[in-house]
């Protein structure tokens, strides 16, 4: 596998608002994960600034994009970023009535157990490390780590 291989985020644009409970500054950002062949998902991440208690959600619209593709060869899957002192945790989560569950982007919004122990896992997780990896604005959310209290 060549460098060309490695899929990696190309970041779009990024957006800002306000908790809703907590009235903290929020922040959005967006872009998709791609490799030679092309785009592999598009990527929402959304948190709360300095809210390590309102955990960070991913939403990735997983598929093909560009020329001759539609949104029913695209889903969404979501997933819930725990933050932890030492480093954090990702979930999958339910991605039904996420911003992303439209039919413009993708045909469906899968549940947990749609995701969890299924070959898709090993796919979901592999996009949301190269996420990780190579998106420079998750570093803010890498920093909620060190705000966050310890699990008892």
């Amino acid at each position: 596998m060549g460098n060309d291989d490695i899929v990696r985020a190309n970041f779009w644009n990024e957006s800002t608002g306000h908790c809703d409970c907590c009235g903290k500054q929020s922040k959005t950002i967006w872009g998709d994960l791609a490799d030679s062949s092309g785009s592999k998902a598009v990527y929402f991440v959304h948190w709360t600034i300095d809210g390590p208690e309102h955990m960070p959600i991913v939403d990735m619209v997983i598929g093909p994009w560009g020329d001759g593709t539609s949104p029913t060869d695209r889903m969404l899957v979501s997933l819930l970023y725990q933050p932890r002192p030492g480093g954090g945790a990702f979930m999958v989560t339910n991605a039904k009535g996420r911003r992303a569950d439209d039919r413009s982007l993708c045909s469906r919004a899968l549940d947990r157990e749609n995701v969890v122990g299924t070959p898709l896992a090993n796919e979901v997780f592999s996009l949301v490390d190269s996420l990780w990896l190579t998106e420079p604005r998750i570093e803010e959310i890498r920093a909620l780590d060190s705000l966050a209290k310890p699990s008892s």
